[in-house]
């Protein structure tokens, strides 16, 4: 595994730590770092992800599993960030539920593993980013659009019947508070229909404490105004808690998001004082 990565069996209790100070110099090695991912990186990606290279086995797994994950964690790392894992995941398939601070959530869940992510409509319009989001596995929803939410359930629905991993973030958006806010219940169904667990995780960005001002996409933050900042940062810790996993048979939609939430609060070790309905 690589040394930006650690496994631990516990999370260190949350509290938050001030925003870190901005070093441009940081600047002078990270962005040709970010260059050669995005130059000869990316279309190494997309050739890893053509039907016919993609299931070829590579050390137990298909090879366009293993070259997405690594290139995750590769620029889990140039963004600044060392992956903590805390826990193991269990066996696939299962529906992956996650409180969202910022769109570096993504590729932290991507170098934890693979994964088809829920995600906002709009992102599939952002330069580069929108084409790799659906070349990796993205399922696009537009918010307030019961159609849009009918047609993604039924493609999680697919995806997870097929063994796969479908990650959501059930908040509904990005809040620019610190801590877990309410889960949303509509998303939980495909796991119903397809009978498979929810698994509950926390993130969080850590640097002798809790970041989240400093990572948070929020309220008038621009994709790369926040991509500029990050990457003058100090290097900080990514966390991926990983919780247990809740039985789907029997359970309402409801249920499943409230237990799902508890636990998420508890992994981050803070509940959002602000709990509405108003997304950023």
């Amino acid at each position: 595994m690589p040394e930006h990565i650690s496994l631990q069996p516990e999370a260190p209790t949350s509290a938050a730590a001030p925003v870190g100070p901005f070093q441009p110099w940081r600047y002078f090695y990270r962005l040709p770092l970010l260059a050669v991912l995005c130059l000869p990186g990316v279309p190494l990606l997309l050739l890893s992800q053509i039907p016919g290279i993609r299931a070829i086995p590579a050390a137990g797994r298909p090879l366009g599993w293993r070259v997405q994950r690594r290139y995750a964690r590769m620029l889990v790392a140039v963004l600044g960030m060392r992956l903590r894992v805390i826990g193991e995941l269990p066996e696939s398939p299962y529906l992956l539920v996650s409180n969202h601070i910022s769109w570096f959530d993504i590729p932290l869940l991507h170098a934890l593993q693979p994964l088809w992510l829920v995600s906002k409509q709009s992102i599939s319009d952002w330069f580069m980013v929108g084409a790799l989001a659906r070349v990796v596995g993205t399922i696009f929803i537009e918010r307030g659009n019961d159609a849009s939410r009918r047609k993604a359930g039924r493609r999680m629905t697919a995806v997870l019947k097929h063994g796969r991993v479908v990650g959501i973030f059930p908040e509904g958006g990005i809040r620019p508070e610190r801590g877990v806010k309410r889960f949303h219940a509509r998303l939980m169904a495909p796991a119903v229909r397809a009978s498979v667990a929810v698994l509950p995780v926390a993130i969080r960005y850590w640097r002798e404490g809790d970041v989240h001002d400093e990572r948070v996409f929020g309220p008038g933050t621009s994709f790369g105004g926040l991509l500029f900042s990050m990457l003058a940062r100090p290097a900080c810790e990514g966390q991926v808690i990983i919780g247990k996993t809740i039985p789907t048979l029997g359970a309402s939609r409801s249920e499943l998001a409230n237990l799902a939430q508890a636990q998420v609060i508890e992994m981050y070790g803070h509940k959002a004082e602000r709990d509405d309905d108003r997304p950023v």
